[in-house]
């Protein structure tokens, strides 16, 4: 069994050491907040790099001779008009299967 001398000298030697030091620190604190700062910059930058890359070839695309948007679509060339009625040919009749049990 432990006795209370032992115990007293005990706490009195690990008060002599002192508090250990904190983990999480003012200066701590400003480096991480600096740090998200940067990075949502750069994240930003390059988003904003990215869209002007997109409009600029966007514009490039749109400015190409013989390109033709969906007002400048020229219609299909037909052949000589012809009286497609008489050239149609009645389908055939299909011949119903037999009824199960026959042969």
């Amino acid at each position: 069994m432990v006795r209370e001398q032992d115990v007293r000298a005990t706490f009195a030697a690990l008060n002599a050491y002192g508090a250990p030091p904190l983990a999480v620190t003012a200066e701590d604190l400003i480096e991480c907040g600096d740090q998200v700062r940067r990075r949502r910059k750069r994240t930003l930058a390059a988003a904003g790099t990215g869209l002007v890359v997109a409009v600029v070839l966007a514009g490039v695309f749109l400015a190409l001779p013989g390109h033709r948007g969906p007002g400048q679509v020229t219609p299909a060339r037909t052949s000589e008009p012809t009286s497609v009625v008489e050239e149609l040919v009645p389908p055939q009749p299909v011949p119903a299967p037999p009824p199960p049990g026959v042969r």
